[in-house]
This record gives C-alpha cells, sequence and structure tokens, in this order.
C-alpha cells in the first residue's frame, strides 16, 4: 500500500474506481472540451539538438500520440487560450474527464495548517493581532477557468544549441476569488527514476528536467535538500555564494554577535580561522565561499593574532527566519545570557525552546553543518542595545548566512518544520493520465504557498528572505529551495546544474535585486511597495525591519537613507502615494515608540496599508531620473539632525556618486556648483536679518518685499537701466513702487538693497543664428545638487532659515554634509527648506475613477473656481475634518510646490479645459507635483499628494510666496 498520496494508477483511492491498465482514469476519455487541446507528448517535452526522446521502463521512447509525426510541424504554444468552462461544468464533468479532474483537484482547500502544536505553551499576550485564518469559502460556480502554454526552463549556457527544455499548461480564472488559485499542469517524468531522491549532477536523463516526480512521504528529504545546496555551491558562482567582505568579517568579530553550537548546545561566537593555501581549495567547494582578501582589523578575544595578515574567513551559519506568533518563546535575556553560554545548557531546555527552532537544530546538524543564528537566542532581548546593534546589520547576518531556513508553516513559531515530519508530510498530489503517455501532475508554483502563508505577511521575514544567499523555505507542507540562480522543488524535477531559467524563479522575491546594479532607484521603489504590505507587531520597528534592505540598497546609491527614503533621489522618493485609507503612525495607548516619531513626509509615518510609487503618477520622471532630478527640481533639502542643528540632505561638492550601471537611474550629481550660483547665494543672504520672537512676521514681510523686488527683477530685464538714482532705476517701475508703498507704509526699499538686486541678476545677451537678431539669453546657475536652476528659482534665498524649534530657540545653526548620520543622535522627522506656497480650493469630483479603498478623487481649482488640478484624499481625513467643523469640499487649502510633473493621466484630467493656452500634447513639463499640507504650532505636515498647474499658483486664492517650510 503506498504512502506517499500520490493518486497512481495501480491502487485504489477513497471514493474513486482503479485505474485501467491502459487508457485513462476511470477508464474515461477526456471529455470534447479537453479533447481540443490535442494532448501529446511533444508538446510537453521539446526536443532539439542532439538531444532524444527519453526512455520508458520498456527502452523505447514516449509515444507521441496517433496523429502526430516527428517531421510535422506544428505551433505548440502561443498566445492562443483556450476555455475549458466554468467551474460548474468542470466540476460535473469531473466524475468522467481526468482533465477536467485535475482542473478541479487544482482549486481544492488545502488541509489547514494553522493549528499549533499541542505541546506549545499558554498564549499569554495580547499585543499581537489574531493570524489569518484560510479562506473557507466555496468557489464561484460562474467562474471561467481559461488554459494556455507556457514554456519552462532555459539554459543559461550562452551557446546552448537547445534553449527551451519543457511546456506546461497554465490554469487561470477570471474571477478576483481568492479561492481559486493559479496552478499548472506538468508532465510527469518516467517512474522508474523516482528511485532515489537527488538533484545531484548526472542523476536524471537531461529530458527530464523540469518535469513533474511523485513527492516521498517518509520526512526523509535530507539527501533531496543536501543535493540542491550542493549544486548550488559548486555551480552556481559567486552570485549565489558571495564572499565574507571586511564589513561582515569586522560584524562578525564584534561581541554582540554570537551563534547556536548545535553540537555544544550552547551559545557562542562564530569561530573563525585563517585560510591556508592547503585548505583553501576544499572549503571553497564544500560551502561555495572564498576568504576575504582583506586583513582582520581585530582579533575576537581568545584568537590569536595573525602577525602574517593571512585572510581570515569564519565558519558557515545558518539563519532562521520564522513567525513568533502569540504564544511565549523562550529567549535569551541578561538573567539567562551566561546559562546559555555553557556547554549543553540548551538540551536542559529543549522543552522550552518553541518546535520550528528544535527543528532547526536538527535539519543544521542533518546537512552536515554547525552553527545556527536564531533571533531570540542569539539577540539578548531585554537589551535595547543588543537589540540595536543586531538590527542594525540584518544586511550582514542574513546576507553572509550559508543558508537561511525559512518556517513558513503554521502561524507560530511551535508548528514546526513540517516537511520534516514524516506522520504530518502527506501532501496529496494528483496525477492522472490524460492521453496515450501523457501523466500530468497539479503543480503550483513555490510563491502560490508562500504567499498564503502568515509567514509572508510579516515585516521582518521580507528582508530575511530578500537578503538571504539561499533559502530552504518549508510551506504547506513542502520544502523549496531558492537562490538568486534558480528554484527547486520536491514535486518538479530540477536541471543538474541548477541554474536553468524556470517559471518557479520568475515570481521569486530574491530576482528582485537583479537590477540592483542596473537601477537602484526601482529596486527600493519596489521593495518599498512590497514591504509597506506586511504587518508589524510593533509599529515602532517599521525601519528597523527595513533597515538590511536600505543598507543593501544605499551600498549601490552611496548615500544614506532618510526615515526610509534614498538621499540621492530625495525628491523622487516623495513622491510615494498610499493604495488605500492609512493613519498617522504614532504612539498609542499600551506602546512604547522609545523617543522615535515617524515624518508625514514618508511612507514610515504611515500606517494601515500598502504604500506605492505609481507608474502612472509619475510619467516622465522615470523615463530619465538622472534627467529629471537635474531639469525638473530644485528645492534644497536640509533635516533637523538629532541634536536640533540642520544638515543638507545633499551636497555634491562632498557626496558620492550613484553606481548605478544605467545613467537614466542615477540620482543627484556629485559636482561642486558654479561660482556664479555661490555668489549669488551669498548676496541673497546678506538681506536677511537674524531671527528673533517675531521671526514669523519677519519671514512674512521679507516674502512680500520679495514679491515686489521678483516684480522688479522681470521688469529689469526687460527695460533700458537707468542708474542716476534709485527712485529712476527703473523707467517703468511706478506701478510696482505705488504698490510697495501701499503694503509697507510707504517705505521705498534702500538704494543699497536695489543696487545689490543689479548686481545679482546681471543680463545676458547673444547673437541669433542669422547672425543680425539680438535677443535676451536665459541665464540658469549650476547648485550644488548639479541641478540648472532658472535666474527665478537660483536667485531664491536657500539656506538662510530663520525659523526656529523650541528646542533650539536661539539660533538656527546648519552643519556640514554627512554620508554617515549620527547613530547616536538620530535625526529628527524634520525637512527644513524653501519652496512655492499658496491657496488653493478643493472639490469633490463628480468621477471617481480611480478604485483605491478609503479614498476619494477631488478636484483641485484656483481663485475663479477653474478647474487646475487633481489630488486622492483620504475619506478618514475628511471625516475628521468635518466633524471639526472644517467642510473640505469647497474649502481652501495650503499647497506646496515640490517638483515639476509632466502631464496629467487620463483620470486626473479627462477633460481638456486650456487653462493653459496650449494643447494637451504641448502642455508637459507645465504642471507641478504640490502637497496638499495642514499647520499646527508653525510645523507642516503632509496630507496628500496631487498635481496642478503651474500657472494656478498665480491664479490661487492667496498668490504664490516663497516661504520657509518646516514639514514634519
Amino acid at each position: 500500500m503506498s504512502t506517499n498520496g500520490v493518486h497512481d494508477s495501480d491502487e485504489l483511492q477513497p471514493g474513486e474506481a482503479r485505474r485501467e491498465a491502459k487508457g485513462t482514469t476511470r477508464g474515461k476519455k477526456l471529455c470534447p472540451t479537453c479533447q481540443s487541446l490535442d494532448l501529446s507528448v511533444d508538446k510537453f517535452v521539446i526536443y532539439g539538438g542532439k538531444s532524444r526522446p527519453f526512455k520508458t521502463a520498456s527502452n523505447a521512447p514516449f509515444p507521441l500520440g496517433e496523429h502526430h509525426h516527428r517531421s510535422d510541424f506544428s505551433l505548440k504554444s502561443g498566445s492562443r487560450t483556450y476555455q475549458i468552462g466554468t467551474f460548474s461544468d468542470i466540476q460535473a464533468r469531473s466524475e468522467t474527464c481526468p482533465f477536467c479532474y485535475l482542473v478541479l483537484k487544482s482549486v481544492e482547500k488545502p488541509a489547514s495548517s494553522s493549528e499549533t502544536n499541542a505541546d506549545a505553551p499558554e498564549d499569554t499576550t495580547n499585543h499581537i493581532s489574531p493570524p489569518t485564518q484560510l479562506n473557507l469559502k466555496e468557489p464561484n460556480p460562474n467562474a471561467i477557468c481559461y488554459v494556455n502554454w507556457e514554456v519552462d526552463g532555459r539554459d543559461n549556457e550562452r551557446f546552448s544549441v537547445r534553449r527551451a527544455r519543457t511546456r506546461r499548461l497554465h490554469l487561470h480564472w477570471d474571477s478576483n476569488d481568492k479561492t481559486l488559485k493559479d496552478s499548472y499542469l506538468v508532465f510527469v517524468a518516467p517512474q522508474r527514476l523516482f528511485e532515489f531522491n537527488s538533484d545531484s549532477q548526472g542523476s536524471w536523463e537531461t529530458e527530464a528536467f523540469f518535469l513533474g516526480r511523485e513527492l516521498r512521504t517518509d520526512g526523509n528529504n535530507q539527501v533531496l535538500m543536501k543535493s540542491w545546496l550542493d549544486q548550488c555551491c559548486q555551480h552556481h558562482g559567486e552570485g549565489c555564494s558571495g564572499n565574507q567582505n571586511r564589513e561582515f568579517i569586522e560584524m562578525a568579530s564584534q561581541s554582540y554577535f554570537g551563534v547556536i553550537d548545535v553540537l555544544d548546545m550552547c551559545l557562542k561566537s562564530l569561530p573563525s580561522r585563517t585560510m591556508k593555501d592547503s585548505n583553501k581549495d576544499s572549503f571553497n567547494r564544500h560551502f561555495g565561499n572564498s576568504p576575504s582578501t582583506s586583513s582582520r582589523s581585530r582579533s575576537p578575544v581568545g584568537d590569536s593574532t595573525d602577525d602574517n595578515h593571512e585572510p581570515v574567513v569564519y565558519e558557515p551559519y545558518v539563519a532562521l527566519s520564522y513567525v513568533w506568533g502569540t504564544r511565549k518563546n523562550f529567549t535569551t535575556d541578561t538573567s539567562n545570557i551566561r546559562v546559555h553560554q555553557q556547554q549543553g545548557s540548551l538540551e536542559t531546555f529543549l522543552e522550552e525552546i518553541p518546535r520550528v527552532i528544535r527543528d532547526a537544530m536538527s535539519l543544521v546538524r542533518r546537512l552536515g553543518l554547525r552553527y545556527l543564528w536564531v533571533d531570540s537566542l542569539c539577540i539578548v532581548q531585554n537589551s535595547k542595545r543588543s537589540w540595536n546593534l543586531n538590527s542594525r546589520v540584518m544586511n550582514l547576518i542574513y546576507g553572509n548566512a550559508f543558508l537561511t531556513i525559512c518556517a513558513a508553516d503554521g502561524n507560530d513559531a511551535w508548528f514546526g518544520l513540517k516537511a520534516l515530519d514524516s506522520s504530518a508530510h502527506s501532501i496529496s498530489q494528483y496525477i492522472e493520465e490524460c492521453a496515450p503517455g501523457v501523466r500530468l501532475m497539479v503543480s503550483q508554483l513555490a510563491e502560490t504557498g508562500i504567499n498564503a502563508s502568515v509567514w509572508n505577511t510579516r515585516a521582518w521575514t521580507f528582508q530575511e528572505r530578500l537578503l538571504s544567499r539561499r533559502c530552504l523555505i518549508f510551506t504547506e507542507g513542502r520544502v523549496f529551495f531558492q537562490c538568486r540562480s534558480a528554484t527547486m522543488s520536491e514535486d518538479l524535477v530540477s536541471e543538474s546544474h541548477g541554474a536553468g531559467w524556470s517559471l518557479d524563479l520568475a515570481k521569486a522575491l530574491p530576482q528582485i535585486l537583479h537590477e540592483l546594479d542596473r537601477r537602484p532607484i526601482r529596486v527600493y521603489m519596489n521593495c518599498m511597495s512590497r514591504y509597506s504590505e506586511r504587518n508589524l507587531t510593533q509599529p515602532k520597528d517599521i525601519l528597523a525591519a527595513f533597515n538590511g534592505v536600505s543598507n543593501l540598497i544605499s551600498g549601490v546609491m552611496k548615500a544614506p537613507f532618510i526615515f526610509g527614503l534614498p538621499s540621492s533621489h530625495f525628491d523622487l522618493a516623495l513622491l510615494w502615494e498610499p493604495l488605500q485609507s492609512v493613519s498617522r503612525r504614532v504612539q498609542e495607548e499600551g506602546q512604547d515608540f522609545q523617543d522615535l516619531a515617524f515624518p508625514s513626509w514618508s511612507w514610515c509615518g504611515w500606517k494601515g496599508g500598502p504604500t506605492e510609487y505609481r507608474a502612472s503618477q509619475l510619467e516622465g520622471a522615470l523615463i530619465n531620473v538622472h534627467e529629471w532630478l537635474k531639469e525638473h527640481t530644485w528645492i534644497a533639502w536640509y533635516i533637523r539632525d538629532g541634536r536640533g542643528n540642520l544638515r543638507p540632505i545633499w551636497d555634491g561638492r562632498k557626496s558620492a556618486a550613484c553606481d548605478s550601471v544605467e545613467e537614466r537611474w542615477k540620482g543627484y550629481e556629485v559636482v561642486s556648483p558654479n561660482s556664479e550660483f555661490v555668489n549669488l547665494q551669498a548676496k541673497a543672504l546678506k538681506n536677511l536679518a537674524g531671527p528673533n520672537e517675531d521671526d514669523f512676521i519677519k519671514r512674512s514681510e521679507e516674502q512680500e518685499q520679495a514679491e515686489i523686488e521678483d516684480k522688479l527683477m522681470d521688469l529689469e530685464k526687460k527695460k533700458p537701466l537707468v542708474k542716476n538714482s534709485y527712485q529712476d532705476d527703473y523707467e517703468d517701475g511706478g506701478h510696482y513702487q505705488q504698490h510697495y508703498h501701499r503694503r509697507r507704509g510707504g517705505r521705498s526699499p534702500s538704494p543699497v538693497r536695489r543696487r545689490e538686486i543689479i548686481e545679482i541678476e546681471p543680463r545676458g545677451r547673444y547673437v541669433g543664428p542669422d547672425g543680425i537678431n539680438e535677443q535676451e539669453k536665459p541665464r540658469t546657475f549650476r547648485d550644488e545638487y548639479g541641478r540648472n536652476l532658472s535666474s527665478d528659482i537660483a536667485r531664491k534665498i536657500r539656506s538662510g532659515f530663520q525659523q526656529c524649534l523650541p528646542d533650539n530657540p536661539f539660533r538656527v545653526y546648519i552643519e556640514n554634509y554627512t554620508a554617515e548620520p549620527d547613530k547616536d543622535f538620530p535625526d529628527q522627522p524634520l525637512l527644513q527648506f524653501w519652496t512655492w506656497w499658496t491657496t488653493l480650493r478643493l472639490v469633490r469630483s463628480t468621477t471617481q475613477t480611480t478604485d483605491l479603498p478609503g479614498l476619494s478623487k477631488y478636484d483641485i481649482a484656483d481663485k475663479a473656481g477653474d478647474w487646475c488640478g487633481s489630488i486622492m484624499l483620504d475619506k478618514n481625513w475628511i471625516e475628521k475634518e468635518e466633524k471639526r467643523g472644517h467642510k473640505v469640499d469647497g474649502s481652501s487649502c495650503d499647497f506646496l510646490a515640490i517638483s515639476d510633473a509632466k502631464a496629467f493621466t487620463k483620470e486626473e484630467c479627462d477633460v481638456w479645459t486650456y487653462y493653459v493656452p496650449k494643447e494637451r500634447e504641448n502642455s508637459e513639463w507645465d504642471l507641478y507635483y504640490v502637497l496638499l499640507v495642514e499647520q499646527k504650532d508653525r510645523i507642516w505636515s503632509r496630507v496628500a499628494l496631487g498635481k496642478v498647474f503651474k500657472a494656478s499658483f498665480e491664479n490661487a486664492i492667496v498668490p504664490k510666496r516663497w516661504r520657509e517650510i518646516i514639514l514634519a
């Protein structure tokens, strides 16, 4: 009697008739609908070059079907999609049609994996939300199933004669019903090949690669997992193995980093050794590692110092990624750390240690390894210092682990690794003969089971998987191997070197990193979007659980992250949007944020839903990011550091250049501002007085004066200059002088100030192409970001800040730029900058074209009531405002211009009204990205991101002003 749960033709399954020796299941043929697929062996197995059909047990090649010949040409796969029928139709036909039977089984509800181990202690905490429950809803009977062919498996070898390997059938549904998951029907390799359980090189015939195989259910899959590791170590190269660089060696030598010795059953520092020439090769062959070429900067206590500076390598270790859950876990703290360091100590606490950790210890031993890193035991949990030091280097801990065990079974740490348990490893496989020689098996991508797991919903596990070079992922009772080159599984035959492209690898999370060197900002956007969907037990950990990812990406960008945003692309990084209703991430009752605060201008300052950089909103910016940053941004950004001083986020004189291989994805430039810009800024700063108690009134007066001067400057470009007296500086300046006297009580600007303005803005001329017409040449100035600023923006005050904070009330002090912010005094969530401010009106839109839950589309109108922009507002914010007696619809609100936008989307502007006197296609870059903001205690905060016409700032309820802003 079989114990593997495979529906085989020779065995009787509950509720089924025995298969006949020949023909299809239950002696029935395919239904007319499924017969139209015209199934045959050569549609699944691709032969080419010198390869020939692999043989069955009778030593004869697979038949090609009654109506097929090897020389006949027929299109095996393509863009055609076949409609199989509704769920109810397929369910009715499944009694007689083996193909419909497999389709039905592909959406069968999996056995519940939400139970926890009976030996787990009672739940003693109530601060974690209950685990996600499996959806037990019946499938939609009217949902339609479609089938199409997909090609699987390709050689990575450049000169390979035969590229494609196999084909499989993709089953998908036209319904949003989550119970109807996508699946595949895979051709099953000959049964005679199942006598061994290994993917080592030479174990399989070439033609069997990427075909289905039957699962072993005796829990003895150690050999298979070991063969996966061997294949990766021996054939995948540095992309998977990597080197232990100086940064890792520095961390591993620190006193806060330790591991579990699963043989001595205690905590200890990770051992290291020098790599003598005699054993380098054998070590590298076995572990797929190469030693660091750098000498060790310090030796751990007890290690001898190598006077000859031999390269140092640390012993390989395994990391564990799992879900703690709501039940009490056994941890290391200051009261027991000394005990846990004694040999054999952990053996005495085995019953108290969660099962997943016990299973991981056992697996590490079975794989021939010795050291294991587990957060609950290797971090002193009640030590803030130990926790902070380890959480800051997760990219090093997981990125340098020889292997990461990902426990995606169950809802907590007490469930264990189900695929290792022979009594629990009872996942059913469904295999049916659907045509002569065509045995098909239901298969799902590894990502299907992973995405359905509670483990995949947790924020901490995102970086643990992404940063790991190799993963053994346990989910739904099965085990998968994933590295940066391949995916291998129990139910599919992996090709010998394990590095061929396959469908199982296509959607794997680590694939994001393949673009890191070419376009790191896109990798960041992708990571942020996926990470923001995850759940956190402690809301304050939002950045800590992302530290490893930001460290990895910032290593390529060569710039620090500022509250989760890359400083090298800061203007672009601000353009995130929520995909549903969200709320501010603030400390609530029963929570301890430990003095942490998160800004409204970063995605980390919000919770309750995913955020994203929407491609439709960023049209124009993403075509050439580097060019957009250079030509369409202008703000000089400053952050308040932990001491209350301002620090520039970027300075081209001191910053490092982004290492992006593709120029268009690079950030700001590494360049010094030109001398004209420096002189212009220096002269502008002379006109600012120091801050005092009336600094906000002073700021307003300066802005009003700047408005007059702006208009005078514009006039100066057009009129000849007269220097006899300051009253006659401009021939046609009477109107502006009268306007100035009316608003400022009759005072006139001083001659000194007027002369400075003349010096700051010299007029340039050039000879036209015809050599005759002389025209005014527009002036541009290069700033510290490498941006070419117009004279209108370049003459504005940049670092002339006057607004003080209550904690720092006496002056505004500006620090020099640094790429390494002070970790002991972390930055405050406050940006300070100058930009255009104005007031526009919000009007409830009559068309809601974007389906974003909890968000409402609002139009933006100018003073005359004309439509000038669009924005998505959170319904909770609208409700809060209306409870305060502030009706949002029709209200005037504050807006800040933060960068140029290329165009409106069709959803934002479906009818062109000629607000600007241009055709739609000619109005590119006539828009601003704007922040809708609200003010409290002289500090602004972000409400939403929108777009408006630039001209609306001139036609606003309150005309635009160049204002100093503090944004929290």
